[in-house]
């Protein structure tokens, strides 16, 4: 019986195969592949390992090994070695499934088209192992991708096999194995006074309405953007966000800079959006050029348009706005979720040191507390804020 070697295979023509009895090697433009051939219900089955890197000859005699087993025992599922459908056919139903399903259908569709079906596209649903994802990951730490974003794209994987499992395309989810990275998830990024000034002065004047309402109100750069008038209320002082982020709707207080700024804005009468996009009755949908241009003018750096949302959170905790009604205004289910938000800066924090030493140092002062002459003085007295 001929042996199948790395010889062999390094020798053989694309798209031969190599037999070592029941087991075979197939080599394509991309690589070669591993595979085992049975008799099940009467007829013989070719059934794909997976590719050559990731199993070998001693994986295919394995998989040969249990099969046997399942057909003596009578455990065999013929339908269970069906030609599983590629990566990127079956993506395309689970898109449609989640413009159908989900609000962020638009993100599901960004990160495949970008990122995980450039990669995982020509892979069979089947052999796409916790190995494989594992590459994946590794790949994307090298171009220096955050942890967040590859949880974010791994999270998307997981929930497509989820469905591919339901949908009956799958009959396991690789992605059960794979621990997702720790995330630190301390926000703290936001704006100084000085900064938020640069920025204002730097967006044009498409730009700086938005701007200037994500920071009186923290609202979601979606929400400015799907904002119509019907829902503004000037006179009562109120926005009233529909279907947000939790399904449900919100009614937002406003102060006086926004009910100023949204009195004197034009309003289009085929358009109900209060910043409409180019196309009639559409919403705005972008605002990259013009944000970038102002980053750069107003020379601030590492700073998302959702930072101004962390901007808006910080200052009222600043201000001395109390964390409950900081949550309420940031509409969040629980109060850890603000606290993500809530950071001070150190020089709040120096002060507030510096006010408690203040209260120690006037406690020692009104009781002068007698040091025994056999006891040699400090120099000077040692309050907290000397520590």
């Amino acid at each position: 019986m001929a042996k199948i070697t790395r010889e062999a295979i390094k020798s053989l023509p694309i798209g031969r195969a190599l037999w070592e009895g029941p087991i075979f090697y197939r080599k394509g433009k991309t690589g070669g592949s591993w595979g085992i051939s049975y008799y099940a219900g009467g007829r013989q089955k070719r059934e794909r390992i997976g590719r050559d890197g990731e199993v070998n000859k001693t994986d295919a005699l394995k998989a040969l090994k249990a099969r046997s087993g399942e057909l003596v025992q009578g455990r065999f599922d013929i339908a269970s070695t069906d030609k599983s459908p590629l990566f990127e056919d079956f993506e395309k139903n689970y898109i449609a499934w989640s413009k159908e399903n989900k609000k962020s259908w638009d993100r599901d569709e960004s990160m495949l088209k970008n990122h995980l079906t450039p990669f995982f596209g020509k892979s069979p649903l089947n052999l796409i192992k916790p190995g494989t994802i594992e590459n994946y990951r590794t790949k994307r730490r090298k171009v220096k991708v955050s942890v967040a974003t590859i949880n974010r794209e791994v999270a998307l994987l997981k929930a497509i096999y989820n469905k591919a499992i339901l949908w009956g395309k799958a009959r396991e989810n690789p992605v059960k194995k794979i621990k997702l990275y720790k995330e630190n998830n301390t926000i703290v990024r936001y704006l100084t006074k000085k900064e938020a000034g640069r920025l204002i002065e730097a967006c044009n004047d498409f730009l700086r309405p938005i701007v200037l309402l994500a920071l009186n109100t923290g609202m979601r750069q979606g929400e400015i953007f799907k904002l119509q008038w019907k829902d503004v209320n000037l006179k009562r002082g109120i926005i009233t966000i529909l279907d947000g982020k939790d399904g449900k709707d919100a009614h937002l207080p406003i102060n006086e800079d926004v009910q100023y700024l949204l009195s004197d804005f034009p309003r289009f009468v085929n358009n109900p959006h209060v910043f409409p996009g180019m196309k009639p009755g559409a919403p705005l949908n972008n605002v990259h050029h013009s944000w970038n241009t102002a980053l750069k003018k107003a020379g601030i750096e590492n700073f998302r348009f959702h930072d101004l949302r962390h901007t808006f959170a910080s200052w009222l905790v600043m201000g001395g706005v109390d964390i409950y009604t900081v949550k309420d205004l940031l509409r969040h289910k629980s109060i850890e979720m603000t606290l993500r938000y809530a950071h001070l800066t150190p020089e709040h924090k120096k002060a507030a040191l510096n006010r408690l030493g203040g209260m120690i140092s006037n406690l020692t002062s009104a009781n002068q507390v007698q040091i025994p002459k056999t006891q040699k003085p400090a120099k000077k007295p040692l309050y907290i804020t000397d520590w």
